[in-house]
């Protein structure tokens, strides 16, 4: 049986984390909606009543919401922001999170001290319509959705089953029901939502990578290529393919050819640096990204390695098989963002090399 290691699981959940951590920043719009509501019908309670306890919890309400909707236009300015520093933003989201609640909660609790059955409507719909856009919204953090719900629908139900009347309550009764059944709803989005996004990133990273050898095709190169661009130092472009491999094929059978690629593509992986990339982009047809080249000295002591690395024998199914290697390059500057132009010209130096029985050819940019 095959285990994962904790730091294999934490690796795998960081994109999903991170993608969950935008989309509770991408509520601009309801959270702006929501903040003017509390506003409105706040005031309207909160001046009816004149009761200190209503003002203040208005006032601090309308203080958090702001800044929850501050917030969430700087995160999404923000875009470069640090692993460390998102954290610590999601965190202030969620106080300011819970100190809306809170103070929801309070203003509406105060609606229910007093004889005002309009306030009290107006108190139990603005908590309903807060409920119903947290649910939706927030359910992607099920800690800070719940925790929310809690700390607006409690203080309002526990006042009106304080209350004498059989009417509220049931009523109060009602809302600690609806809560319970909220915990489900939330429960519920989450684990449906964070499934939809571990399967897109799944797929996303399948379109990008050969399901033969696991380097990346030619989609996943174009992306690295993007990517890994470094104006300070010259990149170098290595074109290559194997001489003779469908010999191998038609002898051995095309498992043994499979296994001969994954192979050869284990081998190029051992001569990469930490910011190269390799990808497979035909049958026996490879491209690797060589990054921070200094000369053209260094590009091609690379290809050399690569070469000589490709062509040690092979024990395959106890079949001993040696293959040739035929390989162009070309170097450019960093800065140099046409992929296309740069594998044309590895591949024409590539092809010159083949003709001539194979080994290494080198092509030149051509000054701009």
């Amino acid at each position: 049986m095959t285990m994962t290691s904790p730091s294999s699981r934490r690796t795998t959940a960081e994109p999903v984390r991170v993608e969950l951590r935008n989309a509770l920043f991408a509520t601009a719009l309801p959270n702006a909606v929501m903040t003017a509501i509390f506003t409105a019908l706040g005031l309207k309670i909160a001046s009816d009543l004149h009761d200190p306890i209503a003002w203040g919890a208005l006032v601090s309400g309308v203080v958090c919401a702001t800044l929850k909707l501050a917030l969430i236009a700087a995160y999404q300015r923000r875009a470069d922001l640090a692993v460390r520093r998102q954290d610590r933003w999601a965190q202030a989201f969620a106080a300011f999170s819970l100190g809306l609640a809170f103070s929801l909660g309070m203003l509406g609790a105060r609606a229910f001290v007093h004889d005002a059955v309009l306030l009290q409507m107006l108190a139990t719909g603005l908590l309903f319509g807060y409920c119903s856009g947290l649910v939706a919204h927030t359910s992607i953090r099920p800690w800070l959705a719940t925790a929310c719900l809690v700390l607006s629908a409690m203080p309002i139900a526990i006042s009106a089953m304080l209350r004498a009347d059989s009417p509220h309550q049931l009523l109060g009764a009602s809302l600690i029901c609806f809560m319970l059944a909220a915990f489900q709803s939330i429960r519920h989005l989450y684990q449906a939502t964070r499934q939809h996004i571990i399967t897109r990133q799944a797929m996303a990273a399948l379109a990008r990578v050969d399901p033969l050898t696991k380097l990346p095709n030619r989609l996943g190169l174009r992306e690295a290529f993007t990517s890994q661009m470094r104006e300070e130092y010259d990149i170098a472009i290595h074109c290559l393919d194997l001489d003779a491999f469908k010999p191998v094929n038609d002898r051995y059978g095309h498992p043994t050819g499979d296994a001969l690629l994954t192979a050869v593509s284990d081998r190029v992986r051992s001569v990469l640096q930490p910011h190269d990339t390799a990808a497979r982009v035909g049958g026996d047809e490879f491209v690797i990204i060589q990054s921070g080249v200094r000369s053209q000295s260094e590009a091609d002591l690379f290809a050399r390695t690569l070469v000589r690395r490709i062509m040690a024998p092979y024990e395959i199914d106890t079949h001993q098989i040696e293959i040739g290697v035929s390989l162009g390059f070309v170097t450019a500057g960093g800065d140099e963002s046409d992929l296309d132009e740069l594998v044309a010209l590895a591949d024409a130096a590539l092809y010159q090399a083949k003709q001539s029985g194979g080994g290494i050819g080198r092509a030149t940019l051509a000054a701009r």
